[in-house]
């Protein structure tokens, strides 16, 4: 008995054993695949890391229309111009414009590159309903060949408008000189302002300009020079046939020994600005608000150049309120500027006001201050002056047509 009972007991002892042993295996087994599990998984995170810091190194190429530009080809179409750089990567130009001032976006058109053939530049038009004046902003995005490598943006955004508007650079090259003290030619002067005027309008409002001459001679129909200065001036006026408005730039003088002063040495409190209009502009409300809107921005500039002594201008709401100019107001010291008529017979006195009368566009001398003031003189040869008039003109312009900025569509 004590024998099978020594036995039993052996038996059990075995047992427990290699019921611990087996569960010590099986905690080992369970263990160790816990262990390759968790380093699978790491190395797996490793790899994850290593592969997006690879990618990180090679980013998404950016894609994006930048430079685009335009040109007027009338009344109702413009065309749009960029550089077909993005070629390889475009599946698709997608052209969009909105209300000048809004964020009204709306899709107008699409360019496909590989219907494109042996172009640096694409060009795409678009036509409006009617002729009424308008002015949009447009942009040209991109709809991108493979989203795995590149990046469309939206394309930098331009202005655009249907105006027209022609820009006589008074006289030609080597006119009206001033050879004592500091030395000016105005025919010089008119050219370099007018260059100017004509970029700001382009750039700023999306304003299409026409000059009548872009070089210091000018030449129209079969004359030159002081043919059309003097007996064939009415040409000048008459190039602006089709346009919105026709602007004549000059700057002015006094007659000879005037109050007190030599001809050409004339005291800054003479300068302000003066516009003349012809029969047309004074009947109508939008060249009466543009004129006077630079002539109040032409008064403000000489006045915070130091070049004038009055910074306000006299505004005219009707054309009953316009007075005639005259050669005592013209030399009147320490008056505003404002805005005047010139007549001869109930014609235009001035030949160029003449000539944009015969082809039914409105127009204005702008006399934009004394080149009879030595200051002036010396404000021009440092070549500050027609930076700070054309951009005085050009807001006035701007005003009088209600035309957004673009600094002002940079805001939104």
């Amino acid at each position: 008995m004590e024998i099978k009972k020594n036995g039993l007991l052996l038996l059990v002892r075995t047992s427990i054993v290699i019921v611990v042993v087996a569960l010590g295996i099986w905690a080992e087994k369970e263990f160790i695949g816990r262990q390759n599990g968790s380093s699978s998984q790491i190395k797996q995170e490793t790899e994850s890391k290593k592969t997006q810091k690879e990618e990180s190194k090679f980013p998404k190429q950016v894609i994006g229309v930048k430079g685009l530009s335009f040109s007027r080809i009338s009344d109702r179409e413009i065309q749009l111009y960029w550089s077909d750089q993005w070629n390889p990567y475009v599946q698709e130009y997608q052209i969009e414009r909105c209300p000048a001032g809004t964020s009204d976006w709306e899709s107008v058109g699409a360019v496909i590159p590989d219907q494109i053939q042996n172009s640096d530049v694409i060009s795409w038009t678009d036509t409006w309903a009617d002729t009424s004046q308008f002015q949009y902003e447009y942009r040209v995005n991109v709809k991108v060949s493979d989203s795995e490598k590149y990046d469309g943006q939206d394309g930098e955004s331009i202005l655009v408008s249907n105006l027209l508007i022609c820009i006589d650079p008074g006289h030609y090259g080597g006119r009206n000189a001033v050879q004592t003290g500091i030395a000016y030619t105005e025919g010089d002067f008119t050219l370099q302002l007018a260059k100017k005027l004509a970029q700001k309008l382009q750039e700023e409002y999306g304003v299409s300009t026409i000059l009548t001459r872009e070089t210091a001679d000018i030449s129209l129909g079969g004359f030159t020079n002081y043919e059309l200065d003097s007996a064939h001036i009415s040409l000048r006026g008459e190039f602006a046939k089709g346009t919105d408005l026709f602007l004549s730039l000059h700057t002015n003088a006094n007659q000879e020994g005037v109050n007190g002063y030599g001809t050409v040495e004339q005291p800054i409190s003479i300068n302000k600005p003066i516009l003349i209009l012809n029969k047309m502009a004074c009947q109508d409300d939008k060249a009466l608000g543009i004129a006077n809107a630079v002539g109040k921005h032409l008064a403000q500039s000489s006045y915070q150049l130091g070049i004038a002594l009055v910074e306000g201008f006299d505004k005219v709401k009707t054309e009953t309120q316009i007075r005639n100019w005259t050669d005592a107001y013209n030399d009147q010291l320490n008056v505003r500027g404002t805005i005047c008529r010139r007549m001869d017979l109930n014609e235009d006195y001035y030949g160029v006001l003449r000539g944009s009368v015969n082809v039914g566009v409105p127009g204005m001398i702008i006399e934009h201050g004394f080149h009879t003031v030595p200051e002036i003189r010396q404000m021009a040869e440092e070549g500050k002056l027609e930076e700070c008039w054309a951009e005085a003109d050009a807001i006035g312009i701007a005003e009088g047509y209600r035309l957004m900025s673009k600094a002002k569509t940079e805001e939104r």
